[in-house]
């Protein structure tokens, strides 16, 4: 009965397009660096969204020499392509334009994160490695099942999904 009734439960649950699922994960994975990049950036804003992406705030290249321990010669251009990569890969992944790549993008910086930024946190059973595996479960199901229908990709003709 309890086989039974499970193996129902999880037809229903297969029912669900994949392309749903693929959409949830990209917005999922694109709003915590999405509203990160934003606060990087010192211009104006239109709407709420800041449409200067070359000026940096300067309290946020201090973080990246002095906090997140970047050699002080390389920090302003760190601090610089983190800014770009959190404002430009969060729109491609939403609107699903060149989808795997970006969400190779933020997975990349989320393991730059996690093991440089803060290895020491991987140690702690509260530590901020259980966030960054929030942001990383999304960006693999896009990375290895692609960005699904409601996609640039899908519209231009890219692959959908590379398996059930």
């Amino acid at each position: 009965m309890l086989k039974r009734l499970y193996a129902s439960f999880a037809r229903m649950c297969g029912k669900v397009p994949y392309s749903l699922t693929a959409f949830v994960c990209r917005v999922a994975a694109a709003v915590p660096f999405w509203r990160s990049g934003q606060s990087k950036l010192e211009g104006g804003d239109i709407l709420g969204v800041k449409y200067e992406l070359f000026s940096l705030k300067a309290s946020k290249i201090y973080l990246f020499s002095d906090v997140y321990g970047f050699p002080e010669a390389i920090a302003p251009f760190v601090a610089q392509l983190t800014a770009l990569g959190e404002n430009l890969l969060p729109p491609m992944l939403v609107c699903g334009i060149l989808t795997r790549f970006g969400a190779l993008g933020l997975l990349v910086m989320t393991a730059v994160i996690q093991f440089y930024v803060f290895p020491e946190e991987l140690l702690k059973p509260n530590g901020n490695w259980s966030l960054h595996l929030l942001w990383a479960a999304p960006l693999l199901v896009v990375l290895t099942h692609g960005p699904g229908k409601f996609s640039v990709d899908a519209l231009i003709g890219g692959r959908q999904r590379t398996s059930a």
